[in-house]
């Protein structure tokens, strides 16, 4: 009797301790910098890279931004001042078309750090490898990119308006000339 109410007993605790493992390794649909730097975004799309240096590569492998000796993200092309990274991960944005206040990064759990706005919503998950430079690098490649890629795509297909450039051109769908937007 005693030994079926000890087992009982191991059992619930071992339920509980699983269910909170569980929780916690749940998919929060975010971005996410992996242990060897590589970042995809919520849809697990590769869509850069970064380095435990701060320097933060496209898709492509073209340098976009780095993190300077002081921990000011730089954009490369513009050569602007977009942020801090802060040396416990956290970072504050100073691109003037982001509405948040900066992000954070919570306790690690199993090695990865979760990025937080101020609101606590996920923004991203870190790599411990990453910590330091991993919410700039998110930051820039899934605001300010996406940002640069919408100010640049200034011609469109009339059929097919998702077919943008930034350049004259024919639609790859259907072959029309691609007509300059209005702004």
């Amino acid at each position: 009797m005693k030994t079926m109410k000890m087992k009982s007993t191991l059992l619930a605790i071992l339920g509980v301790v699983l269910a909170i493992n569980i929780s916690q390794a749940q998919n929060y649909k975010a971005p996410k910098i992996d242990d060897s730097g590589k970042i995809t975004d919520k849809d697990g799309k590769h869509i850069g890279s970064v380095t435990k240096e701060g320097t933060i590569h496209d898709a492509m492998g073209m340098k976009v931004a780095h993190v300077d000796a002081e921990g000011i993200l730089i954009d490369e092309k513009t050569g602007k001042k977009l942020g801090k990274a802060e040396k416990n991960g956290n970072f504050i944005s100073e691109y003037a078309k982001t509405p948040d206040e900066g992000w954070s990064v919570s306790d690690p759990v199993n090695g990865v750090w979760m990025i937080k706005d101020k609101a606590g919503n996920i923004m991203g998950e870190v790599h411990e490898n990453y910590k330091h430079v991993g919410a700039s690098a998110i930051h820039h490649l899934t605001v300010v990119r996406h940002d640069k890629k919408m100010e640049s795509a200034t011609y469109a297909c009339p059929m097919h308006p998702d077919v943008t450039s930034d350049k004259p051109g024919k639609c790859s769908k259907c072959g029309m000339e691609l007509v300059k937007k209005n702004k």
